[in-house]
Parts: structure tokens; C-alpha cells; sequence
């Protein structure tokens, strides 16, 4: 046999095979992947240098085949692909599945050519694969795009909006080779896929809502101003219908004949001469009974209020124009949001930690986890769509009592500034103080310095100054924060504005999260925490200083973004998408 050194050949041979010209038509036993054959084969989905370096880690030996022909194991691979959910739309396209699929079931049986095709599908498998895991750890949005979608806001609108990802640190072609000598997928599958809780739940949302689209999708309320207990209507015989589709409405009416749900008609009739003629033998009352399904009951709004609860709706049983936005939202909708969703998924820490705060900024609600287990939860108010609260994770390490606020230059020069030139005793009476600038050593000046500034200069051109407000009443930052040091100087604090927490929708803040029960979750957190001493801190409270307190364990905080997820309950939940983020990244999706 001749030594060939620019080849080391692939795969195998239950028996010898002739290849001709390549092996000047000797027999051999093919055991290993040609580098050869990489630099002449036409990639699929990836390039050239990352397929070589799967098979360099493998010595060159084939992943997908073996002796015996294609392996069990490549087609679990196409399994998983073909049934994954949030693929299922853009398969063929994104991952070109249909020729893989081709290419292995027509595989030539010739001697001559059997080689050359089962090398090509081995290849193929490996690019599959390697598509497929990328899309795990990352997703199927552009999100290079995203982020320059949100560059390309804040020069035009100003608003300065913020998403970070985290990506799963584990290499796929490792994962690979271990789950080749093992012969399970599952291990690659269970590494790099999410495990938000509930995301089988969600999943299987999917197939619930294509059967209701296939039967013709959701019943579509008519237009009107609004629908409440004891309305009578044909829109409410809809409205039970839409409903019962989405399992809010469970009871049946039941019809009864009664002086309530009765109508009384009056019948005239046409004498035979064209004489109309009143006889009160003709004259007949009769009553027609009014279909239960057409009254507005008790049944039917708690249904509505089970509705408005499972989509972020303010709960009072009343069909307005905004739960009838919800109601008349599509199957197909949803369905594209619940992808989107488990999409977001993948960019979430793969580990939130034993305990951690998680705060879902469509939901408006903080909630503190411990073991799986919810110990708190409460209603929050997020950033208004001007100034959204950016999507990231850190660690909370310390708390402020009593808390100064050094107000942010752009609030100062927007709000603070205009009010002062309005009334210059504006900062004594919210007992604002100016600094020099932003040092902690920095001299305190007089507010007659800033209006002379401002009427030399316009507001713009002022020097930064510092605006520090005390402790007291007037502090939107109540008697407490709770840090956790981020790039996007966004933390979570108490506010003296409590009315707010009563609305469904609470976008209001300039980034920072308002929490409705601080207190509550200092308590929680210092029933575990050596550093805090429940006593201590009130009296420290009681005291006009600020105090900053180190936790002595730090607490993972997850400030995310989803629109749809399955509660603790097992209830699938959608939301308004306040920043509109569901828009821009759906048409950067595959």
C-alpha cells in the first residue's frame, strides 16, 4: 500500500472499499477524517477552520458514523432540531435542515461513491451541530443588531437603554466528544439549554394555542367602550366564548325563566284591506327569554378578573379598552411572543444562585427566591419608557439608611435647574445643598452662585455641580436603599410616593426600582445575615445621618425582561412590552 502523507483518511469499512484514484484503487480500512477533505469540502452553515478544529480535538475521527453506517445518535440530533419549538417556523431556513436530510437519505450504495457521501454528511452533522448548540447558548435574535437598534434610539430619542447577556462558558465541542463516548445528546442538550423555571410549562403553551388557531384562532370581541356585571349583549355571548378558549371562564350558564331575563313584545298585525287595525285580541304580549350566555353574571367577571390577573391588568372585572387589546390578541401573537420569550430566556445566568431577588420589569414585581422557594414578594415601580431600567445582573453587597440622594447630572439639569430659576427658594424647601463638584472633599456653595450661572449661561452650559438631598420627608429615596455596585448606577430603594403601587402599570421612576415593602426585605434579608441587626437599624433609622451597612452575604440580583413565562401556579402570564423591546428584537429573529 502506498503511503499517502497528505491524507489521513475517515470513517469505516464493514468491508474493504476501492477508492479510486485517491488510492490508486487499493483496498483499505478507513478509520479516521482526511484534512484533506476539510479544505475540500463546501461548507454549509460554518466555516472551514472551525469545522477542522472540531475534528482536530477529536484526532480526526469521525463524530456521527461508524462502522455500522450513520449512527443513532445523528439522528437524535435531528430530532431534537426538527421538534425544538421556537425553531419550528424557521428550520429550513436557518438551519438548512431539509439537505441534510437529503444528503444522508441519498447516500450512494456504489462502492465508488459511498465514501465521498458519507464524509459529506458527517461534515454536515458536525455544522448542524455546531449551529445548533451557538443557537442554545445565544439565541436566534441578531444581537449585534439589537444593541445597535439601541445605540441608534438613544441618538435620536435620547433614551438611554441597556440589555446585558450572559453567555453559557462551556465549549460545545468538549460537550461534543464527551456526549460521543457516552452516547447521549442529553448531556450537551442539559449543559447549554435554559432552565427558567417553568420553561417546559411554556413550551407546551405552544401546542395548546396552534390548536386553538387551528380551529379557527380566539373569539374576536366587536368594538365597544366597555362591558361590566348585569350588561346585556350579544358581545357577551362572545366574550363568554373567548374565555372559555383560554380557560378563565370554567362554569356554563344556566337559562331560567324569570321577570329578570324576559322581554316584552308588542305584535300588531295588518288588516287584509291594508287597514292596520289595533285589536286587542291581536294584541299579544309575549315574552321572549333572554339567553343566559347574554348576561353579564358574577361567573363572568371573575373570569374577566382571573383574565386581567394572568396579563398584568388592573383586576376589577370590567372589560375596558385595555383588557380588550389582550382579549382580541391573536393565538399567532402569542405564540410569537412565547418564542420570543424562550429565546430571552438564553440570556439569563444559567445559575441565579440558592437565593437570590429577581425583579421582572413588564411585571412590575420583585421577588426574593430561596431554594426554589418564593419568601417575598412584592408590587415595584421600574423606569418610565424615557429612562428604562436597564436588563442586567450583579450582586447586592450593602445597604444605605438614611440615604443622601446625589441627584444624576441629566435629572439636575432637566428638572432641578428650571424649578430653581422659577423659585429660587426651590432647593431650601426640598433641602437640596450644591457642591462644587463630585468629590466627596468637594466645598458646599450658595444658590444665588448657581443663579448667576444660569442667567450668564444657559442651563446646558452649567458646570456639573453636585445636588446632594438630605435624609427627610422629600427624598425619593426614601429611608433605604439596597446596593448592588453596577455600571448603570441603578439600585433598588424605598420612595415616599406609595400611591403608585395601586396602579397595574408602574413606570414611572428614571431607572432605579422603587420597592412598595423595603422594610420587609430588610427584615428578610437580615433574619439571614450577621451584619444586620434588626434593632441596630432602627435606631439608626431614628437618626438624621446616613449610615451604610456591608452585607456579610451577597445577594444575586436579576433584573430581566419577559413579556410571557408560566407563574408559580402554572399559569400562563403575558405582559405589556414597555419599552417595546418584543417589536425590535422579533424582527431581528433567525
Amino acid at each position: 500500500m502506498n503511503k499517502l502523507k497528505f491524507i489521513v483518511v475517515f470513517m469505516f469499512l464493514a468491508n474493504s472499499y476501492l477508492l479510486s484514484n485517491t488510492l490508486n484503487e487499493e483496498t483499505m480500512s478507513i478509520e479516521k477524517i482526511a484534512e484533506w477533505d476539510i479544505k475540500n469540502y463546501t461548507t454549509l452553515l460554518i466555516d472551514k477552520k472551525s469545522l477542522k478544529d472540531y475534528y482536530q480535538l477529536n484526532n480526526f475521527k469521525p463524530y456521527w458514523t461508524n462502522e455500522q453506517g450513520i449512527k443513532n445518535i445523528s439522528f437524535t440530533l435531528l430530532e431534537q432540531i426538527k421538534n425544538d419549538p421556537v425553531l419550528k417556523p424557521n428550520i429550513t431556513k436557518t438551519f438548512k435542515l431539509d439537505e441534510v436530510l437529503q444528503t444522508i437519505d441519498s447516500i450512494n450504495k456504489s462502492e465508488s461513491k459511498i465514501i465521498k457521501d458519507i464524509i459529506k454528511a458527517e461534515f454536515m452533522l458536525t455544522e448542524l451541530y455546531d449551529k445548533y448548540t451557538n443557537y442554545l447558548i445565544k439565541g436566534s435574535v441578531n444581537w449585534k443588531a439589537f444593541q445597535e437598534k439601541l445605540q441608534e434610539i438613544e441618538r435620536d430619542s435620547e433614551i438611554k437603554a441597556h440589555w446585558d447577556r450572559y453567555d453559557i462558558n462551556k465549549d460545545s465541542k468538549q460537550l461534543l466528544k464527551l456526549a460521543i463516548v457516552q452516547n447521549d445528546l442529553s448531556i450537551v442538550f442539559n449543559e447549554l439549554n435554559f432552565n427558567y423555571p417553568n420553561a417546559k410549562k411554556l413550551i407546551d403553551s405552544i401546542n395548546e394555542l396552534e390548536t386553538i388557531l387551528q380551529n379557527g384562532d380566539y373569539a374576536k370581541l366587536p368594538e365597544i367602550k366597555s362591558l361590566r356585571i348585569g350588561d346585556q349583549s350579544e358581545v357577551v355571548k362572545v366574550l363568554r366564548k373567548r374565555l372559555s378558549q383560554s380557560k378563565d371562564l370554567t362554569k356554563t350558564c344556566e337559562n331560567t325563566l324569570s321577570s329578570e331575563n324576559l322581554i316584552t313584545n308588542n305584535i300588531t298585525t295588518n288588516h287584509p284591506n291594508n287597514q292596520q287595525i289595533e285589536e286587542s285580541s291581536a294584541i299579544q304580549n309575549i315574552q321572549t327569554p333572554i339567553s343566559c350566555e347574554e348576561i353579564f353574571d358574577e361567573d363572568l367577571k371573575n373570569a374577566v378578573i382571573s383574565f386581567q390577573k394572568s396579563h398584568g391588568l388592573y383586576a376589577d372585572g370590567i372589560v375596558g379598552l385595555q383588557t380588550q387589546v389582550f382579549l382580541n390578541m391573536s393565538a399567532k401573537d402569542k405564540i410569537e411572543k412565547i418564542r420570543l420569550n424562550l429565546d430571552r430566556m438564553r440570556w439569563l445566568p444559567k445559575d441565579f444562585g440558592e437565593k437570590y431577588l429577581i425583579i421582572n420589569i413588564p411585571d412590575y414585581r420583585l421577588k426574593l427566591i430561596e431554594n426554589n422557594d418564593i419568601k417575598l414578594n412584592m408590587a415595584v415601580v421600574v423606569g418610565e419608557r424615557k429612562h428604562p431600567t436597564p436588563i442586567f445582573s450583579d450582586k447586592m453587597s450593602y445597604i444605605v439608611l438614611n440615604p443622601k440622594w446625589n441627584i444624576p447630572e441629566s435629572i439636575a439639569k432637566k428638572e432641578i435647574l428650571p424649578k430653581l430659576m422659577k423659585d429660587p427658594n426651590y432647593l431650601a424647601s426640598k433641602g437640596i445643598d450644591i457642591y462644587q463638584g463630585w468629590h466627596p472633599e468637594s466645598e458646599k456653595i450658595e444658590t444665588t452662585e448657581i443663579l448667576n450661572t444660569i442667567i450668564l449661561e444657559d442651563i446646558e452650559s452649567v458646570p456639573n455641580f453636585r445636588f446632594t438631598q438630605g435624609p427627610g420627608s422629600e427624598n425619593p429615596l426614601g429611608r433605604m436603599k439596597f446596593m448592588f455596585p453596577n455600571k448603570h448606577a441603578v439600585y433598588l430603594h424605598d420612595t415616599p410616593a406609595k400611591s403608585l403601587f395601586a396602579n397595574a402599570r408602574r413606570a414611572y421612576s428614571h431607572g432605579c426600582i422603587r420597592l412598595s415593602k423595603p422594610s420587609l426585605l430588610l427584615e428578610t434579608i437580615a433574619n439571614d445575615d450577621k451584619n444586620l441587626n434588626l434593632d441596630k437599624i432602627n435606631e439608626i433609622l431614628k437618626e438624621p445621618n446616613e449610615k451604610a451597612i456591608s452585607l456579610d452575604k451577597k445577594i444575586p440580583v436579576h433584573i430581566i425582561y419577559l413579556t410571557s413565562w408560566v407563574n408559580e401556579e402554572g399559569i400562563l402570564q403575558f405582559r405589556e412590552d414597555i419599552y417595546n423591546y418584543d417589536n425590535i428584537q422579533k424582527k431581528l429573529m433567525f
